[in-house]
């Protein structure tokens, strides 16, 4: 079965704008910190289920953006879906553990959206992934890197999850970055319609099977983009491309 990663369009017709958020109403204490520094706010637990309230947002449009049913991440949240409550009940269906959904609301002019929905996968299926296929970049740090801030792109090979897990062990005690560039996945082992990757493009990914993609577009789901798994983000954004034959030119 073929796999598609989860991608907010790039169509400013189908976004409204090239913008599209306006700002982010953060609901956090007024003590005078920075949002980073509030260790409960939602945009700064990763990979673990919250067993607590969460201090939330709302997300301001700007007036000529479209409200789909799929809304840009980025900013203080970025790396987690927020979706409407229709696409919302469509993953929740096709998964049963380790994810969980905080209820937040978008604004646009005078009108608030109340039913969005704001993902937070704790689950991640790492063992998914044939990393002897897979196409990893390291970001090595020059020697001198204190003094220059110089790094060289190197591509690795790894057999296994346990020896990808080991280097990146070695590589973050020097707050060095690897990303899998191109994916492979174990096809024959997947069992879920949709979860997630980490250290993919973008840092974390969500990817569903053909067969959850199909629901999705039958349901008249938007903004949303269905990247193949197996395309880096440069192949499938590349002019003349496979995005640009489904989706239209950028």
């Amino acid at each position: 079965m073929n796999y598609y990663k989860i991608n907010f369009t790039l169509s400013t017709k189908i976004r409204g704008n090239d913008n599209y958020i306006k700002d982010y109403k953060l609901k956090i204490p007024p003590t005078g910190q920075l949002y980073w520094e509030v260790p409960k706010f939602v945009g700064n637990i990763y990979h673990e289920k919250i067993n607590f309230e969460p201090y939330l947002l709302d997300i301001e449009l700007f007036a000529n953006s479209k409200v789909n049913d799929l809304i840009m991440d980025g900013g203080p949240i970025s790396g987690k879906l927020i979706m409407s409550g229709t696409l919302k009940r469509i993953l929740e269906k096709s998964r049963n553990t380790g994810m969980q959904f905080f209820n937040i609301s978008i604004l646009k002019k005078n009108e608030a959206y109340h039913d969005y929905w704001l993902i937070n996968m704790y689950e991640f299926n790492q063992e998914f992934i044939d990393f002897k296929n897979c196409k990893i970049i390291y970001e090595k740090k020059d020697e001198n890197f204190n003094v220059t801030y110089s790094t060289k792109n190197i591509e690795i090979h790894v057999d296994d999850l346990e020896e990808f897990e080991n280097h990146l062990k070695r590589t973050k005690e020097k707050l060095e970055i690897t990303i899998i560039e191109k994916l492979a996945l174990k096809e024959d082992i997947i069992g879920d319609d949709f979860f997630s990757l980490r250290y993919v493009s973008g840092g974390v990914g969500y990817y569903v099977s053909e067969k959850l993609k199909n629901k999705i577009e039958d349901t008249g789901c938007t903004g949303i983009e269905f990247q193949p798994s197996e395309l880096s983000y440069n192949e499938w954004v590349a002019p003349g491309g496979e995005r640009e034959k489904v989706y239209g030119k950028l």
